[in-house]
């Protein structure tokens, strides 16, 4: 007797979460590192002002674009957990509101590499 396999069932819902959680958390260590980075070098940056590499636009006397360029990406980040947690909990579209944390956390680091190589 041969008897067919039986058909293959969706994971349960308890894995998804699972693996949801598992994937934001890494790339919630990816925006980290790459915040520490940024932030790293955003510290350096002003070194060279008084040179002729150096941005109008983040070498300006007023040293706001340099605060921006330091700190946009950390405001970013929170606003992308944000976003994540509110989208996962609240609208219950746990995967579209990572894609969208995504974009949101994706505007910092460019707003930070836009000032200092304009």
């Amino acid at each position: 007797m041969n008897v067919p396999p039986p058909p293959p069932y969706p994971p349960p819902r308890g894995s998804r979460k699972v693996v949801f959680a598992v994937v934001a958390g890494l790339l919630l260590a990816a925006a980290v590192a790459v915040n520490g980075l940024l932030f790293f070098g955003m510290a350096f940056a002003g070194d060279s002002c008084g040179t002729s590499a150096g941005t109008a636009r983040f070498c300006d006397s007023s040293g706001a674009w340099m605060l921006v360029a330091m700190f946009g990406p950390t405001v970013t980040l929170a606003a992308a957990v944000i976003t994540v947690v509110l989208g996962a909990v609240q609208v219950r579209r746990p995967w579209t509101a990572l894609a969208l944390g995504v974009l949101v956390y994706a505007t910092g680091p460019a707003l930070a590499l836009f000032t200092v190589f304009g």
